[in-house]
């Protein structure tokens, strides 16, 4: 195990169960520790080295497959076979009795689960004949290769989707028409915080438009919102209109800021939270689904983060958003882009229904051909 005041040995690179994923490893954040040379065998694995982890995400595996060895701390067991070739028969195995739910039989621990030595040791591997174990082994490894290769050619073509809208979402905004004119955002809406509450808090009890709610969605999902306690009794100023947009104003999670949505119809009291900034427009020329369009638009959003100069903020504010740029059409010209961005975001999401439903269907693909396998079907 780690131990800081260890300092004698050579430093090395180390596996910890963050490194070891299914079937795989990531070695992109090694960490080093000091070994002695006494150590070296003991603490180290070699090529065809099972690798278990103990806690983390317990029994998930993978073999070592470099010809130099590498280093590993506790929370791993390493597992060499007698018969190497029951390695790669045992990380199917494991994998499958982890996809049905019952490797969990082997874990303790209420809270943090943990594949102990002595419930690894126990263990029982269903062992046929090595010329059957080659054999289903290799249909495995061929079926398991084909189904990666589809997988990530459905998941490069649900990338290739997203891109494809956000691409022509940016060119609508860009090839500006006669007429258009550009105004800032502050000139159109006015804006408002979203309110701040506490566990402690005494007062109106109301549904609260959240960091969680800011999906890939356009609109507000009204439909599942969370119902707080405030300070106090709410005025009407802090409660949200349908039309009314929402920004992630600061969050734990860089990717959310900016993040804009658009309120739908609302039932009843509805707020939001103190991460947001809500924007309420204040003249009838500017349609809101065109104006959530855009301030979506990937450029705006790069605007709204780096503030133009490539520095990331940690918060937005009132004073960024109002400098936005807004260009406006005509109100008819409005209508037509809506529509037409509508349009294809409809089939881009149809697209990636699709792949996802492919997606979902290689998993279980692959869960069937683990059954098989060791029901004897293969």
């Amino acid at each position: 195990m780690l131990d800081k005041a260890k300092n004698k040995g050579v430093s090395r690179p180390y596996l910890r169960n963050l490194n070891v994923r299914w079937f795989e490893f990531d070695l992109s954040d090694l960490l080093e520790m000091r070994f002695l040379p006494t150590e070296e065998a003991k603490y180290s694995v070699a090529k065809g080295d099972l690798v278990i982890c103990e806690g983390g995400y317990p029994g998930r595996a993978a073999i070592w497959e470099w010809d130099e060895p590498i280093h590993f701390q506790k929370a791993l067991h390493r597992v060499r076979f007698h018969q190497p070739q029951h390695a790669k028969w045992c990380l199917y195995y494991l994998r499958a009795r982890d996809l049905d739910g019952t490797l969990s039989r082997q874990f303790s621990g209420t809270g943090i689960q943990h594949f102990t030595g002595e419930a690894l040791a126990r263990f029982e591997l269903p062992l046929p004949p090595l010329p059957d174990v080659q054999r289903i082994v290799g249909i495995l490894d061929a079926a398991f290769e084909s189904i990666a290769t589809a997988k990530d050619n459905a998941e490069k073509n649900l990338q290739n989707a997203r891109a494809l809208f956000e691409s022509y979402l940016q060119s609508v905004f860009t090839q500006r028409g006669e007429g258009w004119v550009d105004k800032r955002l502050g000139d159109l809406v006015t804006f408002r915080n979203g309110i701040n509450f506490t566990r402690s808090s005494r007062g109106d009890s109301v549904k609260i438009v959240g960091v969680r709610d800011f999906q890939r969605n356009y609109w507000a999902p009204l439909d599942d919102l969370e119902t707080v306690t405030t300070d106090g009794a709410l005025p009407d100023l802090d409660m949200l209109r349908e039309s009314d947009l929402l920004f992630v104003r600061s969050n734990g999670n860089m990717d959310l800021i900016g993040r804009s949505l658009l309120v739908g119809p609302i039932s009843g009291r509805v707020t939001h939270s103190g991460f947001t900034i809500r924007a309420r427009l204040n003249r009838g020329d500017v349609m809101p689904r065109y104006l959530c369009h855009f301030l979506k638009s990937p450029s705006v959003r790069r605007e709204m983060v780096d503030g133009g100069i490539g520095t990331n903020i940690k918060s937005l504010n009132q004073g960024t958003l109002s400098a936005l740029a807004i260009p406006l059409p005509s109100a008819a010209e409005q209508a037509r882009i809506v529509d037409q961005l509508e349009a294809i975001d409809l089939e881009t999401h149809g697209l990636e229904s699709i792949y996802q439903q492919k997606l979902a269907a290689l998993d279980e693909l692959k869960k069937s051909l683990l059954h098989q396998a060791f029901a004897g079907g293969l």
